[in-house]
């Protein structure tokens, strides 16, 4: 049994992807926008802010802890880093051009590939945005409030354990002894995070829930405790600790996290729809 942050797990494919697309598209955007001030100029150059930053921004893609850095708030020796970098790769094209090494075949396939890749990427930026629009979260709004209109928001606590077995005489234990529950969970359950809480999942929606997990929870008044029951090869007791009417965020509270489902949702269904629609045919085994 997972938690409600754990739920959506048809989604994390293509999160790692919109992610990148996102800050790429957001370096793009800021890079335009950089002055051309010369920081730097050196014999048969020179390197504007704006090569610089680009340059940074390349560092910070593949450092997730220097976001949000910039050439300005670099000390004296970072910046001359920066620069040097920014001057050896234009030293380094030129020489390399003037050997005529961009001439190659395993560079032509190399940047045939790049761009093929860049373009991809822009693509799904491209496809992203549009179904991220003011209208379409709007409308996509709307009709998960209407959805969610007579759903009910659960709170559960439940312990999960390996046997039959162990779930029936942890079951006789804490019907004796209902207060025991979240001890119980604490040391038996096999989910280690929400055993730190006594088994507490939180308030979870209940479209949220594994299916025969609801039916379970359905079935109970508040504070009462199901007999065992196997789900994913595992067997669980749950508590009913809680209820109420699903709380719905307003459109602004909500509107990053549509738009984030949405772009997910728009690139996987691009990918999808495009493979079944190039009828592969597998020749190898």
């Amino acid at each position: 049994m997972k938690t409600s942050k754990s739920k959506p797990n048809h989604f994390l494919a293509a999160l790692p992807l919109i992610i990148f697309l996102t800050s790429c598209q957001n370096l793009h955007d800021s890079a335009s926008s950089e002055s051309s001030a010369i920081v730097a100029k050196y014999k048969g150059g020179q390197v504007s802010l704006k090569d610089a930053n680009l340059e940074l921004n390349l560092l910070i893609s593949k450092n997730e802890k220097l976001k949000g850095l910039t050439f300005e708030k670099l000390n004296s020796e970072q910046k001359e880093a920066v620069i040097k970098e920014v001057i050896l790769n234009e030293i380094t094209y030129k020489e390399a051009k003037k050997r005529n090494l961009d001439q190659e075949k395993d560079y032509q396939e190399a940047l045939r590939i790049f761009k093929s890749e860049l373009l991809k990427q822009k693509l799904l930026v491209t496809i992203a945005k549009e179904a991220t629009d003011e209208n379409s979260l709007r409308k996509n709004y709307n009709e998960l409030v209407e959805k969610l209109k007579n759903k009910k928001d659960l709170r559960i606590s439940y312990v999960a354990v390996k046997t039959q077995k162990e779930a029936e005489t942890l079951y006789q234990r804490v019907i004796k002894v209902p207060r025991s529950f979240a001890s119980l969970a604490k040391k038996k359950s096999l989910d280690r995070e929400t055993a730190k809480k006594g088994g507490d999942l939180g308030f979870v929606l209940e479209d949220g829930l594994p299916a025969d997990v609801l039916i379970k929870a359905k079935a109970l008044q508040k504070g009462q405790i199901s007999k065992p029951f196997t789900t994913n090869g595992t067997w669980l007791v749950i508590k009913l600790d809680d209820e109420r009417a699903a709380k719905i965020l307003p459109f602004e509270k909500a509107k990053d996290a549509l738009a984030n489902n949405l772009a997910k949702k728009a690139t996987k269904d691009f990918a999808s729809q495009s493979l079944e629609k190039a009828q592969i045919n597998i020749l190898v085994k």
